[in-house]
């Protein structure tokens, strides 16, 4: 059974401990001698994986990389050595991963959210809303999807042209989403989604991620307006809100990467 590494944006809230586990069984049903590589990638991924949650990035590159050295025809394998090299801080080298991973698995390639995001924070802003773009058709609601390819097309064009192209969503009930899109169509300012998010939760962990996701799209939506100030201000916000998952680390790769001097 084809199981892919993180399925959509919606469920990246499980964070790094689902692809831990993905990592463990996902290299159990192939045949001799490819499955003893199979089963090392395996191992190094796992090895990977509790570097990275310990902030050991530079262990966690290597152990990554060499798992993916070891098995180049699974994309199972490229896929999650990609989203670990990108969560360790190293966008531009996770994209060869990531564009293995959707050269050998082509039905998987328009759920694969996260190239997207890596292309964006490495700037490689056209190949970024195309991923979007085609990441829309299998999963048309997702907000967070919109979110990105309106930085996107804004950094790849221009903000006029980012204005004119926000991608719909039929009904994104996490909060604030809505009033993330409505912010993106120009219908609310940032500091409507901040008020959503803490109106809409309630008070406590929930409230804190609500918050994190505002302030995280409300950054994007300054970055899409070469607003470099108020990027910082809310990226470092957000990271400072976030605790565990794939966005989280995201944001505080986005922030890293793209502002270093603010990062540190």
């Amino acid at each position: 059974m084809k199981i892919p590494p993180v399925q959509l944006m919606q469920f990246h809230a499980r964070g790094l401990a689902v692809l831990a586990i993905h990592v463990q069984v996902m290299f159990f049903s192939a045949c001799a001698p490819a499955q003893d590589k199979l089963q090392q990638a395996g191992a190094l991924l796992a090895k990977a994986t509790t570097d990275l949650t310990s902030q050991r990035y530079e262990a966690a590159v290597r152990q990554a990389t060499a798992a993916a050295q070891l098995a180049p025809d699974s994309a199972r394998v490229q896929q999650n050595a990609a989203e670990i090299v990108f969560l360790a801080g190293k966008p531009d080298a996770s994209l060869p991963l990531f564009d293995r991973a959707n050269e050998l698995d082509p039905t998987n390639a328009p759920h694969n959210w996260q190239r997207g995001i890596a292309l964006g924070i490495a700037g490689k802003w056209a190949e970024g809303a195309a991923q979007f773009k085609q990441h829309h058709d299998v999963n048309p609601d997702d907000v967070e999807n919109s979110a990105w390819y309106y930085l996107c097309v804004a950094k790849s064009e221009n903000l006029e042209a980012a204005k004119k192209s926000v991608i719909p969503s039929r009904g994104d009930g996490r909060q604030p989403m809505m009033s993330i899109l409505q912010m993106l169509k120009q219908e609310k300012q940032p500091a409507d989604v901040l008020a959503a998010a803490e109106a809409n939760t309630a008070a406590g962990a929930r409230r804190n991620m609500a918050l994190f996701y505002a302030d995280l799209y409300i950054a994007m939506f300054y970055d899409a307006a070469e607003n470099a100030e108020e990027t910082q201000k809310y990226l470092a916000s957000s990271v400072g809100r976030g605790s565990s998952g794939y966005m989280v680390d995201t944001a505080r790769v986005y922030l890293e990467h793209r502002f270093p001097k603010r990062s540190k």
